[in-house]
């Protein structure tokens, strides 16, 4: 009993300091119990390094985008951030390293690729830095130059056949080639993402603060096998191959991953670049929002999927999630769209407030959206959510993305989870 009193005690005291963070000042270490998702932003693309309560660590994606739009063939003109003298890769691997700074030797025990486009995985085009094994340095492979991986996941290992083979994409061979080489090296273990488990992601740690605390990472989607809530049974939305036209097969964002993270009461999902605003004449399943938002429920917290894209965040998503903060991974002037942002804010979806943090708003972003930016609670930032010991309550903290110092510019919070 004394040991039990101890422990709760030393608990609470940890969840104390870990919330007494002041503005204007670097911020303080994750501590034992908490759980941190940081949001980072680099303008080139999604990455988001998590920390476990009992100090695992995840990384999702790792986005370096090419410098010529493949969609409209113009320059994006994209400023790096903080500034250009390093690539997008080597940015978040320093961020993670800052993250880290309490331990000796930082490692991602885990890095997750939602799907295989450049601003989620990085692109060789028109990068010239080589590791000493000649793969090109780009997102997760100049991340893994940095910082050792220990198990890597994804849509396609170990074949990339689906729905159609990668045999001609640079961005995939140069991500195998790295794969390839880590695997030789014995530095990495890699494994295709599985909806319907529960046990691919898991606390590496045997602490007691892992047996004090509900704590899970729940495999949504991929590939469009969604989970159906029963046990590790999955659904398939997308038709046989065979019977679509190869012009007809899913795309690359209805591909992507989906997981949530339950922690006490507090949720959290992520979809990647899936989406569920139907184009004119799209067959339904198309919409692959719909069917996550059936198995989901509530969350605190959502990462907007496909960056707020004007094909996302459907009616039926909002209405299920009811989420009480949003994260906008915005870095192109499209993200995100208005009509997007009048779904997000419309109370007749569901009621109650709801927080937006945008991580990185371009002008011509906010001349399409000014309406709405009085309602932005960010614009720009590093966007990390700070969940206390045990998932009760959580904060939002936005850092500043101009120099790596991790100054806290805004706190808002707490936040109960539901």
């Amino acid at each position: 009993m004394r040991t039990c009193l101890l422990f709760l005690c030393l608990a609470l005291w940890i969840g104390t300091k870990a919330l007494a963070q002041e503005l204007g000042k670097p911020l303080s270490d994750w501590q034992p119990g908490g759980l941190d998702i940081h949001h980072i932003n680099t303008g080139q693309g999604n990455a988001t390094f998590i920390i476990l309560p009992e100090g695992t660590t995840l990384l999702v994606d790792a986005g370096a985008i090419n410098s010529n739009d493949w969609r409209t063939n113009k320059p994006r003109n994209i400023p790096t951030k903080p500034n250009n003298s390093r690539q997008a890769g080597e940015w978040i691997a320093r961020y993670i390293q800052n993250a880290l700074r309490f331990q000796r030797t930082p490692a991602i025990d885990y890095a997750l690729i939602t799907h295989f486009h450049d601003d989620h995985m990085g692109t060789p085009l028109n990068v010239t830095k080589r590791s000493a094994s000649g793969y090109v340095l780009t997102g997760i492979t100049e991340v893994g130059e940095y910082i050792p991986i220990r198990k890597i996941l994804d849509r396609g290992w170990p074949d990339y056949a689906y729905p159609r083979s990668f045999a001609n994409d640079s961005m995939v061979a140069n991500y195998r080639q790295f794969l390839n080489w880590q695997i030789k090296q014995k530095r990495v273990n890699v494994e295709r993402f599985q909806a319907g488990r529960t046990d691919q992601i898991i606390s590496i740690n045997q602490t007691a603060l892992r047996q004090k605390y509900s704590f899970q990472i729940i495999n949504l989607a991929v590939n469009g096998q969604i989970r159906t809530g029963n046990g590790r049974q999955t659904q398939s939305l997308f038709p046989d191959l065979t019977s679509l036209k190869p012009a007809d097969y899913p795309n690359e964002n209805m591909c992507s991953i989906a997981f949530q993270i339950r922690y006490g009461q507090f949720d959290y999902f992520s979809g990647g670049d899936i989406q569920g605003v139907l184009q004119f004449g799209a067959p339904a399943w198309h919409d692959v929002e719909t069917p996550i938002a059936n198995v989901v429920g509530p969350v605190d917290v959502q990462l907007v999927d496909h960056h707020g894209y004007a094909d996302s965040q459907n009616g039926a998503l909002l209405k299920s999630l009811r989420p009480r903060v949003l994260v906008v991974p915005a870095w192109a002037s499209s993200h995100p769209a208005p009509d997007v942002l009048e779904r997000i804010y419309s109370e007749q979806l569901y009621k109650g407030e709801r927080d937006v943090f945008a991580i990185n708003l371009l002008e011509d972003a906010k001349k399409a959206i000014s309406s709405f930016l009085p309602g932005l609670k960010s614009q720009s930032g590093h966007v990390v959510i700070r969940v206390a010991p045990g998932g009760a309550t959580y904060r939002v903290l936005i850092l500043s993305d101009s120099d790596e110092s991790f100054t806290v510019k805004a706190i808002y919070g707490p936040y109960q989870s539901e």
